[in-house]
């Protein structure tokens, strides 16, 4: 007999697949040249601007991490939505970046770079934006597939790991190759709404099961004012939410390419600045909600009433964290309500992959391959290297999400490995487009002294011996080394001319 998780999960799924294929079929174009390709024919309005910025940043990856912080610290996870929220308000109050740089009509962030500073910075910045980024989604698929296969194992429907990443990503490349950014985003629109439907109707369907007050009491009694402050939780702590206000908020809207590329789809530049503000909300949301819902697991495995949960948890031993929410997920949910909040999961994670798989293949493709062979604007080659680059891209995640034995929890490995592009990207884009007097020497030297944050990642500190050092720490001092470098470079450079609408204001 059927397996009931498992039959309904194969309905939604058919509905899901099916809903995709008549949603490519009816927007999905194809011509209109590499605008069309690589930024959507730049058409995008307020409303479907603010949808696909929220598909992108709240991926399966994005509710695996924030889950696994709410259930390590409690409350005080919360934090990092906050921070997420007042950093984005701030890009969208401000316009801080994503207005000029919609302004510059440039396809890929890179290529301002040539705009600003030459060719030679195109090349070297794009090598590395994408080092950084490539490594960032190292434990996409792992994670991912961990967390969906501890939500289908408690009801009987165990599915291998590493059969799970392959249908995975092997469906995301198969359609961001179909259509490239228009395909990226009507897919995540759609995901969109499907995933906000999975997450509420688990949360209303859960607070039954742990009331808020009920939740606000374990906390309290199991990790008293460290579940709430974060000031005062030993694994955060000052320096840690201000990396937060910079890394979950201005970066994560501003700087970070897959974000950021959401500015030059829209159409008109005044609509940016709101379009990102807007999304502040979606930010906040996307740290909060998973947040809750490993609260609502810690509760779930280490409240008293619900001692026996804990025979559910104790196998999985140091990922423990990581599952926890997934399990009760499982475990306290019907198998209609799990199937429909699986294929959501699935479309979360598709939301995330598939903007990370263009965004990189694109922008090794048109400023790094593009430049040296001289085939910037020769169409085909670009959108053939861009789909080829996708498969090769996806195969390394394959092979990166099986091997990495880091320490860092989940969020901390993304924003560490993030920061070896953003610690030196935040200074060449700001830089650039506020400071005139900037030159090729200073960009040079920032790129180069920002790359310094790679001794955030966990192997490395310990070869070091760094291990004493936090990596919000050493990623403010990356960001330092990288503004001086910016500076003392352009001062003893000649400054070269900078055309009118380089010299932007916000």
């Amino acid at each position: 007999m059927l397996n009931a998780t498992i039959a309904f999960l194969l309905v939604f799924s058919g509905l899901y697949a099916l809903l995709i294929v008549l949603v490519h079929r009816g927007r999905a174009r194809h011509g209109g040249g590499l605008t069309e390709f690589f930024v959507s024919g730049r058409d995008l309005g307020l409303g479907t601007a603010i949808a696909t910025l929220g598909a992108t940043e709240i991926g399966l990856i994005t509710i695996a991490y924030n889950a696994q912080k709410g259930f390590n610290e409690g409350f005080a996870a919360f934090h990092i939505g906050l921070a997420a929220l007042i950093g984005c308000a701030f890009v969208g109050f401000f316009g801080f970046v994503v207005r000029p740089i919609r302004r510059t009509g440039v396809l890929t962030l890179p290529e301002y770079y040539e705009v600003r500073f030459g060719r030679e910075i195109r090349v070297f910045g794009a090598i590395v934006m994408a080092l950084g980024g490539i490594l960032n989604m190292g434990l996409f698929l792992k994670v991912a597939s961990a967390f969906l296969a501890a939500m289908l194992s408690v009801q009987g429907a165990a599915i291998g790991v590493e059969a799970l990443m392959i249908v995975l990503i092997s469906v995301s490349v198969l359609y961001t190759c179909y259509g490239g950014m228009r395909s990226v985003i009507i897919t995540d629109i759609f995901q969109f709404v499907l995933l906000s439907a999975g997450l509420i109707a688990a949360i209303v369907f859960l607070s039954d099961i742990i009331p808020l007050d009920k939740a606000v009491a374990v906390v309290t009694e199991q990790k008293g004012t460290a579940g709430f402050d974060p000031f005062v939780n030993p694994n955060f702590g000052v320096s840690y939410v201000m990396w937060m206000i910079l890394v979950a908020g201005i970066v994560s809207a501003a700087i970070w390419p897959t974000a950021l590329t959401r500015a030059l789809c829209i159409e008109k530049e005044e609509t940016v600045a709101p379009a990102y503000l807007i999304a502040s909300v979606v930010f906040l949301s996307r740290m909060l909600i998973p947040a809750f819902l490993g609260v609502m697991a810690f509760v779930y495995f280490n409240a008293p009433e619900f001692a026996a949960n804990q025979d559910l948890l104790a196998p999985h031993g140091q990922d423990a964290d990581l599952v926890a929410t997934p399990l009760m997920l499982a475990h306290a949910m019907p198998s209609w309500l799990l199937a429909f909040l699986t294929v959501a999961m699935f479309a979360s994670f598709m939301s995330t992959q598939d903007s990370y798989l263009f965004c990189w293949a694109s922008i090794i493709s048109r400023d790094i391959v593009g430049p040296l062979t001289g085939k910037i604007d020769a169409e085909r080659f670009q959108v053939w290297g861009t789909r080829i680059l996708i498969v090769l891209i996806a195969c390394y995640e394959l092979y990166w999400g099986l091997i990495y034995e880091g320490r860092e929890d989940v969020w901390d490995y993304l924003t560490v490995s993030g920061s070896i592009y953003f610690c030196s990207g935040i200074v060449l884009l700001a830089g650039g487009l506020y400071w005139k007097r900037a030159t090729r020497r200073g960009a040079l030297w920032a790129l180069i002294l920002g790359f310094s944050a790679i001794f955030s990642l966990g192997p490395l500190k310990t070869a070091l011996g760094l291990e004493a050092i936090s990596s919000p720490v050493i990623g403010f001092g990356a960001i330092g080394l990288s503004i001086l470098g910016l500076i003392v470079g352009s001062l003893t450079d000649r400054p070269p001319p900078v055309p009118a609408e380089q010299g932007a204001q916000p």
